[in-house]
């Protein structure tokens, strides 16, 4: 259970998500977190001692709350296939939110703040290694080709932060972005 702390450590950074994806990371100061939470700077400075803790929390509680999702699925035996639906679709949804800002801002963070770079390189290990895992999942259960899932998982992650870093500035239709991800799923499924 979420003790009130938790709660208000959430609401910052799920209110911040926002306000960096329309401004990017750098031009976000904890001024501007204050007036979008309506907190005191005490309040916010209480959870959070800069604009960079806030930012590698949303990273870090992203990438668990992946890896909850995926685990739980698979202890609950729900089918390879219809998690890797689910993957792709969070990931288009991703791809169109208002929000979308927020890829180009994680970019941004990784040149602004160097000493983030390994604790970057861990959080993108750490999301092949989400994929990897349901890869191995599919393949034992037969649902998926046999293929290295370290290198497939490698190259979706790649590629989807491609797409989604570039659709923040580009055009990308639903179309063609489909048809990308039903290339992903033939390499796959």
């Amino acid at each position: 259970m979420m003790t009130k702390g938790d709660k208000t450590r959430q609401f910052i950074i799920e209110t911040s998500i926002p306000l960096f994806s329309e401004k990017g990371y750098t031009a976000v100061s904890m001024k501007d977190i204050c007036e979008r939470c309506q907190m005191s700077r005490g309040g916010v400075y209480r959870h959070f001692s800069s604009t960079k803790e806030i930012f590698s929390e949303l990273l870090r509680s992203d990438l668990e709350l992946n890896k909850s999702i995926v685990e739980e699925n698979i202890g609950k035996g729900i089918s390879a296939v219809k998690i890797l639906n689910a993957y792709f679709k969070q990931e288009i949804e991703a791809i169109y939110s208002e929000n979308n800002g927020l890829f180009f801002a994680i970019h941004e963070f990784a040149f602004a703040e160097s000493d983030q770079q390994s604790a970057l390189n861990k959080h993108v290990e750490d999301s092949i290694g989400v994929l990897e895992s349901l890869f191995r999942y599919g393949q034992s259960s037969g649902e998926f080709k046999l293929f290295d899932p370290k290198v497939v998982a490698t190259h979706v992650i790649y590629f989807m932060d491609s797409l989604k870093t570039s659709a923040s500035i580009l055009s990308l239709s639903h179309h063609s972005l489909e048809e990308q991800i039903n290339l992903l799923k033939e390499l796959i499924i």
